[in-house]
């Protein structure tokens, strides 16, 4: 399963979760892991990822910006994987040399195509990306440290990385056609197999159990419920999934609510974002896969005009999702080569993309 995210727990109320492009911990609630915005680490600042043994017990706490919320928990002596980036991050496994080198796996794709923040982080340091025979790979930094900061450390040797995952076809800026007003645009939703609804108003996509009231413009989400800005979508995509997987389970703000999408042989819908991926199972996946471009469009042309809004925030934090101006008018940004090319959340081949699926 390539580029799915690894969740390894460390308590049980944290976790570090390793994705495409990025590390971050998380919470954990009943082992659903909490919805969360942060970023956390991006694959292209990390400086070292080395397999080993910690020799000694030690107490950690989340660094800033890597979780929602500090977590404190006991690291336990024995297997585990360092990872170093502007801090050092320990990760206890009972297989360090494979897990350290599908994590540089991972931070070779990042080098090659990019990842989140990483056109920041190379603007900041660009010696840590290279020029090499096949393209771009990671930079080696001199002076590098050469065992954790915190607690007893002995390396082991390193595994060989596995092929890297292709990056997504070069794309074009995509300028809607004729866009109707915010106003004229009702909540589109659709209640799930488990009782789950998914809406779509102007703003923002919903998963949970507060319905979106109609006519409403909405940019916070229910407690109840997993939000996304519509702007933070690269990839929206009808297609079919073939085979049944394990369900995604994520606990809702409120901090007691799961939420749990069923992966289900079927039509479904795909959306993939610099943070975020959803997965939603529905025989309306081609109409909501409009329905949220669309909306896309619209918010695109017509964004809130605070700061703070929906739009507006997204395109601050997360430079790929920014408008593009072009000869024929402003353009929704093509999909960045560092996208995955099928959703991480089921294996390989457990895809088909639909024909009549919009552009993403």
């Amino acid at each position: 399963m390539n580029d799915a995210p690894i969740v390894i727990p460390l308590s049980d109320e944290a976790a570090v979760v390793i994705e495409q492009d990025r590390v971050l911990f998380t919470r954990l609630v009943n082992g659903a892991r909490m919805a969360t915005d942060v970023i956390g680490v991006p694959l292209a600042g990390v400086m070292k990822v080395e397999p080993g043994v910690l020799l000694k017990p030690v107490k950690y706490r989340t660094p800033e910006h890597s979780s929602s919320h500090p977590l404190t928990f006991e690291l336990p002596a024995g297997p585990a994987v360092w990872i170093r980036a502007a801090y050092d991050i320990l990760i206890p496994t009972a297989d360090p040399r494979g897990l350290a080198a599908e994590i540089e796996r991972r931070r070779h794709r990042v080098a090659r195509y990019g990842g989140v923040a990483s056109s920041l982080v190379w603007e900041i340091n660009p010696r840590l990306r290279v020029a090499g025979p096949d393209g771009y790979e990671p930079g080696v930094l001199p002076g590098a440290p050469l065992e954790p900061a915190i607690g007893k450390w002995h390396s082991s040797a390193a595994a060989p990385i596995g092929p890297l995952s292709p990056g997504w076809p070069a794309g074009e800026p995509t300028v809607p056609a004729a866009l109707p007003y915010p106003e004229s645009l009702p909540v589109v939703s659709e209640t799930l197999s488990n009782g789950v609804r998914f809406s779509v108003s102007v703003r923002r996509t919903f998963l949970g159990f507060e319905p979106v009231s109609p006519g409403v413009v909405v940019d916070t989400a229910p407690t109840s419920s997993l939000s996304e800005p519509l702007a933070a979508w690269h990839v929206v995509r009808a297609g079919t999934v073939r085979g049944a997987h394990r369900p995604v389970r994520w606990c809702a703000a409120d901090g007691r609510t799961e939420i749990r999408t069923e992966l289900v042989d079927g039509p479904a819908l795909w959306l993939w974002g610099p943070v975020q991926e959803w997965l939603v199972c529905t025989p309306r996946a081609v109409e909501l896969a409009d329905e949220v471009r669309l909306r896309q469009g619209v918010g695109m042309r017509f964004p809130l005009s605070s700061d703070l809004g929906a739009e507006r925030r997204t395109w601050r934090n997360l430079s790929s999702t920014r408008p593009v101006d072009t000869p024929a008018g402003r353009a929704l940004p093509p999909v960045p080569e560092w996208a995955p090319t099928a959703p991480t959340l089921i294996p390989q081949g457990c895809w088909e993309q639909c024909a009549t699926s919009p552009a993403p």
